[in-house]
């Protein structure tokens, strides 16, 4: 809500006459998984069994216009605009079921795609026969109610920023002789409020740490004196990979945000915090010989470079 680029968000869910549910927003993940926590979304705020839904995003020729994945929004805003849509739609399903079996709304229980009455639980109606009652028995739908099942809805934010947040703890082993640096044991604490899903938001703080700790000790944009640049493929520019990283430790903080669902993104919390974890590790290994940091990233010639350049300034000091 910092900014009004930022400040709202739309989906727009269509039940097809089948009962299955498409939801379209601006998305486009960038390795955030919205693939996955917009389907969940959808499917808890419907009601609907989560295999019944698939999602569009990205498509600016059907999807509402939205700011896009950045400054860990994408949960927080894509959960306020889901919720501002479903339910109207959900209003619009319970009152459909409870005039075909007969009964009041507040009476009908919508579960797992499947409407039921309280008083009368034997008696249900599954989402695709809602659907077809919607789009094809005009004349079988309760009064006030619209033919159809789709809906859009606008989410705006009142907040400013809804942020993760995190601590990196590292420890490292330095090599003085050849300027390597190897990491033993890398732990993170993450508060991303309330998880939409675990399996993603570890996938996101792993991914984040593994880019901090590339900026840290690996990835050069490299240029000539002429500002060519020289670090043009992945030959030239070194990347992290599996070989190098230690196995990443996450603890879980649950501090509820102010904002829907009382979720945070949590994109911040992995990549921020990794690269000053891995610098002052480096540096507190290096203390002893006074070393300054000048540059990253800490490549083993800007290592010893450090090393040498310390031991260089001690001796002019004598």
């Amino acid at each position: 809500g910092g900014t009004s680029f930022h400040s709202t968000e739309g989906a727009t869910i269509r039940i097809e006459p089948t009962g299955k549910v498409n939801v379209y927003v601006a998305g486009g993940s960038a390795g955030n998984s919205l693939e996955t926590t917009v389907v969940q979304l959808t499917a808890d705020a419907l009601g609907v069994a989560m295999a019944d839904v698939r999602t569009v995003q990205g498509d600016t020729a059907v999807t509402p216009f939205g700011a896009g994945t950045g400054g860990s929004r994408s949960g927080s805003m894509t959960a306020g605009a889901i919720a501002e849509t479903a339910a109207g739609l959900r209003e619009r399903i319970v009152a459909i079921a409870a005039h075909r079996l007969d009964t009041t709304p507040d009476e009908i229980d919508f579960v797992d795609s499947t409407a039921s009455a309280r008083n009368a639980p034997d008696k249900t109606l599954s989402l695709a026969e809602i659907a077809d009652i919607a789009y094809f028995q005009g004349e079988a739908l309760p009064p006030g109610v619209p033919p159809g099942l789709e809906a859009s809805g606008r989410y705006r934010t009142p907040h400013m920023m809804i942020w993760a947040n995190a601590t990196h703890v590292c420890t490292c082993e330095v090599d003085v002789a050849t300027g390597k640096v190897t990491l033993l044991r890398y732990i993170v604490s993450e508060d991303c409020g309330k998880m939409i899903n675990p399996s993603v938001v570890e996938g996101q703080i792993c991914g984040g740490t593994v880019q901090g700790i590339g900026g840290a000790l690996y990835e050069h944009l490299a240029y000539d004196d002429s500002g060519n640049p020289v670090a043009t493929t992945f030959m030239d520019y070194l990347l992290p990979t599996a070989s190098e990283i230690p196995a990443i430790e996450i603890g879980h903080i649950d501090t509820p945000s102010p904002g829907p669902g009382n979720f945070k993104g949590v994109g911040e919390g992995g990549a921020i915090g990794a690269t000053p974890a891995v610098l002052n590790a480096v540096m507190d290994a290096l203390a002893p010989f006074g070393v300054e940091l000048k540059q990253l990233p800490l490549s083993p010639s800007a290592v010893l470079t450090m090393i040498d350049d310390a031991r260089t300034a001690a001796k002019d000091d004598e």
